[in-house]
């Protein structure tokens, strides 16, 4: 045999093969990217051994990316451009894994807006000025590298073509064995371990092209008729006939037994109630209903060799010791508030969508859907959700209507605000919130509440001066890791004084009433599961308690399974994603049967619903009062008033800036701390430019004036006052005040307050100078 030595030479020859340079700079990437995707090159080197059909597999997508280069004369500037998008790709993977656990999906790019709004959170003002600098430079250094590289002679159009569909065609055939032979999957249940197994490249593009909930195998119109059915009569549905026939192994429970939907479920001990003494008459017919969601909670007691100076969670505890508690496996860890949200509201599995998939972010912009707000408000319900954060975060306020919700109120909508010293709202704010939901209605209400306190980027340097909580950790973990659970205890503590507030507030009502309370995801802290008590860092701890007697039970549940139990323990079995849950928990295809479900309710033929949607969306309303504008003075006068530093209610004396007719100005300033200055009359330019006080209802520091809808520079006096400098209303002109976030984008508006030849007479208080004589 005869060895060809490959010298120098040869090797450059060989790289002058423009498809031996699409594979070359695709294993380059690949270990790149892999390196960032695992925070270590070593790890990416090792696993071209460990998984060598994996680093094939995911070098073959990037080499078709890569192949459309060939097209180009400046191929060499084409592969640039593309590699700098993969490199792109990597790095970001590598910084957000600093701040969460969730790898870097597509989904991620979509909700850019979003992140925008908060990311001074988690980077510092340097931190992104840099990155700005960094990515002017890199759009520099490609316009000199366009100007400089050389054109080469183009390749054959009909060669690249079919180069480019042989590739792409052999990924599909070797997508299909892999899957197969299960080196890789098709959903990924934890994406952070996908990433790891399967390769970025991979990955990242099934989060492009995977989206929704593909067709099941055994979906027909038959075999929904056949689901159905099993649903509708309570009885078990079996893999063990393949027509589906029915199995009644579940007997029809009377109204007052208490569900067992765990699975497996134990054989009752001797200390429990018999089914046949449980007394009906315990559980209302209609309580309230109230999910807490908290933010980033989970139990910090959990870590292994960990000590705390008091307990973190005290009133948690002690609910869980006495109520129905457990643990709540959630979709996401570190990231992801949004789709543990969607599980809880809706009783789907987040797991048959697409990898990274935010359904707030796709279907559900499009569609309604089924969910506990629906099924309540069916039954006469009020129905609202409430969240001390931003209305558009994660789009809320588009998807709430979609999921049944009557009326939204967001932190734009909220008064008297406490700050985090990472600026995020403390959670005492949703006890007055709920407290107004429940009393804007008549009828038994149903609230979804959404925390925020105990929201990272975690800091890593010493932040709180007085902690109330201190903790010792074992010697493994980082002074970093420390800085960042003493600042997580002390405002999960705050979060645990705020849930034993609101439970008091409960009791004191009178009114039957179920709040369940539990954790959206753990913190963003890169803990490992050999760290944690329960071994699982997809587990957050759950409580139901109720203000009446209803037997405790311990039990751990999927979060698209709480909803149903803690019906089912109230006696609701509306709707059928409910009632799903509540009788076909023991089959042995539980899960397949829910993807069908679930496919059909959002991309199937809605035989569920005999191919109609029964859910019309809800003309949501933002905020539980409305705003609105009852007057309006201006004042004329050349002078400033200035409100020095440092104020405080007690030093600022009542004014009566307005006349008899209209509202007294009495209520005082929640600006604290800070100096701001009233322009009376100031004139600028020539412009004669006024202070318009304006006396209305339900105003908050999100409130801004709009006169013919252009937004001039408002203050906020008060939930009854507000002030803003602009020219003099013409008669004609409408006033309006909008709701507005950080994003500036409009929330709601109030109704306008039109400017009439009468309002115009009395715009000016009778001591005031009007125009006539003034300089």
């Amino acid at each position: 045999m005869k060895i060809v030595k490959l010298d120098k030479e040869t090797f450059r020859q060989l790289l002058q093969k423009p498809f031996v340079q699409v594979f070359f700079i695709a294993a380059a990437l690949n270990l790149f990217v892999d390196s960032f995707s695992r925070e270590s090159f070593f790890k990416a080197v090792g696993s071209i051994f460990t998984q060598p059909l994996v680093f094939l597999y995911n070098m073959l997508i990037i080499a078709i990316t890569l192949t459309p280069a060939l097209f180009f004369a400046r191929r060499y500037f084409a592969y640039l451009i593309i590699s700098l998008l993969w490199v792109i790709v990597g790095i970001t993977d590598f910084i957000l894994l600093q701040f969460r656990t969730t790898p870097f999906t597509f989904v991620d790019i979509t909700m850019i807006k979003s992140a925008i709004n908060i990311w001074d959170h988690y980077l510092t003002a340097w931190q992104l000025a840099m990155i700005g600098v960094l990515l002017f430079l890199v759009a520099v250094l490609c316009i000199m590298l366009f100007r400089k590289m050389k054109k080469h002679a183009k390749m054959p159009f009909v060669k690249v073509a079919t180069s480019f569909v042989i590739l792409l065609a052999s990924c599909i055939v070797a997508t299909e064995g892999l899957v197969r032979f299960r080196v890789l999957a098709e959903n990924f249940g934890n994406l952070a371990d996908a990433y790891h197994s399967y390769g970025l490249p991979y990955c990242f593009v099934s989060s492009v092209l995977n989206t929704g909930i593909p067709k099941p195998k055994n979906y027909s119109d038959e075999y929904m008729q056949t689901l159905l059915t099993a649903i509708e009569n309570g009885t078990l549905i079996s893999s063990a006939d393949p027509n589906g026939t029915l199995k009644p192994e579940i007997p029809e429970k009377e109204p007052t037994v208490t569900p067992e939907q765990s699975a497996p479920t134990p054989e009752p001990t001797p200390t429990e109630v018999p089914e046949a003494e449980k007394n009906p008459s315990e559980i209302p017919e209609k309580p309230n209903v109230i999910f807490l969601q908290l933010e980033s909670f989970f139990d910090p007691t959990t870590i292994l060799g960990s000590s705390f100076t008091k307990d973190p969670l005290p009133n948690f505890h002690r609910l869980m010791e006495e109520y129905t508690s457990g643990n709540l496996s959630v979709p996401s860890v570190g990231a992801g508030t949004a789709n543990t949200e969607f599980e809880v509201i809706t009783g789907m599995n987040l797991d048959f969508f697409g990898p990274g998939e935010y359904p707030y972010k796709t279907i559900l912009k499009e569609t309604t859907c089924e969910s506990i707000a629906y099924v309540l408000k069916s039954m006469g319900y009020g129905t609202h959700a409430i969240h001390n954060n931003d209305g558009t975060f994660y789009e809320r306020h588009l998807v709430f209507p979609n999921l049944g919700f009557d009326t939204f109120t967001s932190i734009e909508y909220m008064r008297e605000i406490e700050r985090t010293p990472l600026n995020w709202a403390k959670d005492f704010v949703l006890t007055e919130e709920i407290k107004k939901s429940l009393e804007s209605t008549e009828e038994p209400d149903f609230i979804y509440a959404i925390s925020v306190q105990g929201h990272g980027s975690y800091p890593s340097n010493e932040v709180l001066s007085n902690p109330v909580i201190d903790l010792e950790l074992p010697e493994n973990f980082s002074e970093e890791t420390y800085y960042q659970l003493l600042y997580y205890i002390n405002q999960i503590y705050e979060m645990d004084v705020f849930v034993g507030e609101l439970v008091d507030y409960l009791k004191s009502t009178g009114e039957d009433t179920v709040l369940v309370m539990y954790g959206d995801h753990l913190p963003g802290m890169k803990f490992t599961q050999e760290q944690l008590s329960n071994g699982n860092l997809f587990q957050t701890p759950y409580v139901v308690w109720s203000s009446f007697d209803m037997e405790a039970e311990h039990k751990d549940f999927e979060a698209y399974q709480l909803y149903s139990y803690v019906l089912d323990r109230l006696d609701i079995h509306n709707g059928i994603i409910n009632r799903f849950h509540q009788t076909q928990m023991e089959s042995d295809i539980y899960e397949e049967d829910l993807k069908v479900l679930e496919y059909d309710m959002l991309y199937g033929n809605q035989n569920a619903y005999n191919g109609e949607n029964p859910y019309p969306a809800v003309h949501m309303q933002m905020g539980i009062d409305k705003v609105t504008i009852t007057a309006i003075r201006a004042f004329a006068d050349s002078s400033a008033v200035i409100w020095e530093e440092n104020t405080t209610e007690e030093n600022i004396e009542d004014q009566e800036v307005l006349d008899s007719d209209a509202t007294e100005y009495s209520e005082k300033t929640e600006e604290k701390d800070k100096s701001f200055w009233i322009f009376l009359g100031r004139k600028d330019k020539g412009e004669e430019v006024y202070t318009v006080f304006l006396t209305g209802s339900n105003f908050t520091p999100y409130s801004n004036v709009q006169v013919d809808g252009e937004k001039v520079s408002t203050m906020y006096i008060s939930d009854t006052i507000l002030s803003a400098i602009m020219p003099l209303p013409q008669e004609g002109s409408e006033i309006t005040v909008v709701q507005q976030g950080s994003d500036e984008q409009e929330l709601s508006s109030s109704e306008p307050f039109v400017i009439t030849e009468k309002v115009l007479e009395n715009i000016f208080p009778k001591d005031n100078p009007t125009l006539e004589g003034e300089d």
